[in-house]
């Protein structure tokens, strides 16, 4: 990050001698006045005791003046003189300030308050800066795969001792990185726009039993290609109240994820179930199944657990669930044994 360029005022000296001064004498004043309120004329203020009465006004006033200054320097100017300085060390990029409390929690005032959101400030900006950290090495770690692909295969047609049969496998590999890596970019545009998205979703009635049939039939060429048995079960309609095109996107991502971890010959199933208030939408696989520490971490971008799958995806898809249901007030739940499949269900309000 960047340092900022915003002027942090560190060494202001709000403890003024000059300011101490004028108390003094403002106190000193208005501790004469009862003396001379009193008087019984003008020339008491000037008997032999006079200098002594001054003299008690001058002590009093410099004991209220400095314990006035001292209060205010403690309770005000330097907790504010620590969070200035705190904040100059974020500008430079150093998340690791935290500012104590000024008091104890049952004494807690509105600085506590201050300085608490300050540190949750801080902490929040630590970890969006980490997980941008970590996105941008992710994001780089993608491109490298399909861009070394395309500049090792067109590098070979340049050569001229290719058979045709070779130059057009060749073509198709670069034809097949190119759209992994144009998938990838739209994949991060549209996480990227989910993320940020500040309108509510859609509510428009749909049906969503027909919805969830034509994402079946798109992928009908890639269950036949792998001889998976595909099992349905749900309603001849359902109308639903939602954002049709987020939904689609969710669907399109767990039957893709079924389909690429379920071996060939293998079998898939979709449940539909209504109730009064919400509707569950469950897809199990007989697929190689997920451990603890995968279904852990199987929402964050990028993750893959499964290495041996990862030229079939990028890591985003389920990231681009969660952050739709998220959104559209929806749950998911997942189970899963490690070589006995995955069961997804996700939960919405109708």
């Amino acid at each position: 990050m960047t340092k900022s360029k915003v002027a942090f005022i560190t060494h202001t000296n709000r403890f003024s001698w000059l300011a101490m001064i004028g108390l003094f004498f403002g106190f000193g004043l208005l501790a004469a006045v009862p003396g001379i309120a009193y008087s019984k004329d003008w020339q008491d203020v000037f008997s032999p005791y006079a200098g002594w009465y001054l003299l008690y006004c001058l002590i009093v006033a410099v004991i209220l003046a400095t314990l006035t200054s001292w209060q205010k320097y403690r309770t005000f100017d330097k907790p504010l003189r620590a969070l200035s300085a705190a904040a100059e060390k974020v500008a430079g990029g150093d998340y690791s300030v935290y500012l104590q409390p000024v008091h104890r929690p049952e004494k807690y005032d509105y600085l506590d308050a201050m300085f608490a959101n300050f540190n949750t400030m801080v902490a929040e900006l630590n970890s969006i800066e980490t997980l941008r950290g970590d996105f941008v090495a992710n994001v780089s770690h993608e491109f490298k795969r399909p861009l070394a692909i395309i500049k090792s295969y067109t590098e070979t047609l340049q050569q001229g001792d290719l058979d045709a049969a070779t130059r057009a496998d060749y073509l198709k590999t670069i034809d097949t990185a190119a759209t992994d890596l144009a998938e990838l970019v739209a994949n991060i545009l549209r996480l990227n726009k989910l993320e940020t998205q500040v309108t509510e979703p859609k509510r428009v009635p749909f049906d969503l039993v027909e919805q969830l049939t034509q994402v079946i039939f798109a992928h009908d060429p890639t269950l036949e290609a792998h001889q998976l048995d595909l099992d349905v079960d749900m309603p001849e309609r359902l109308a639903m109240i939602g954002d049709p095109e987020l939904l689609k996107v969710v669907w399109n991502n767990l039957l893709a994820n079924a389909i690429k971890f379920t071996p060939d010959r293998g079998q898939i199933r979709l449940t539909v179930t209504q109730h009064s208030k919400h509707v569950t939408v469950s897809i199990s696989d007989s697929g190689a199944g997920m451990d603890k520490q995968t279904q852990t971490h199987m929402f964050q971008k990028f993750f893959q657990g499964d290495s041996s799958h990862k030229a079939m995806g990028n890591g985003l898809g389920l990231a681009m669930v969660a952050q739709i249901l998220k959104l559209v007030h929806g749950q998911i739940e997942v189970a899963s044994v490690v070589d006995h499949g995955s069961i997804f269900t996700v939960r919405l309000p109708r």
